[in-house]
């Protein structure tokens, strides 16, 4: 019985370990850089929300400050966003909110993806 277990698991840990070094090879994974925006919330669009707090998903376009011109950005359910030292919902951002945003661009996606943002108003 031992004999059986022993085999089990040196079995496991090989195809566990060939796993992972063939996801390793083949480049599983990617690096997503960051980027940071910052400006005034244009426009907001929710698509679709559901019945708990947090799980609407949506987009904003922002007006960029400085260099000017605008970008869209996705909002994914679960996003919680910081105003001061409260946690908001997408529903309770505005237009005319200034916002510091941080998005990454998920590959297979339109839109880089909001992942941290932060409002003033």
């Amino acid at each position: 019985m031992k004999g059986i277990r022993t085999t089990l698991v040196l079995v496991l840990c090989a195809a566990f370990s060939l796993a992972l070094i063939s996801s390793g090879i083949a480049g599983g994974g990617y690096s997503a850089k960051m980027q940071p925006y910052e400006g005034q919330i244009k426009s907001i669009k929710i698509d679709k929300c559901g019945l708990q707090p947090g799980t609407c998903e949506g987009s904003v376009i922002l007006s960029k400050a400085g260099a000017g011109g605008e970008v869209s950005l996705a909002i994914k359910p679960g996003t919680w966003l910081k105003r001061g030292d409260q946690f908001v919902t997408i529903d309770e951002l505005g237009v005319g909110n200034y916002v510091k945003v941080e998005a990454v661009q998920v590959p297979g996606e339109p839109l880089q993806r909001i992942t941290v943002l932060s409002s003033e108003g």
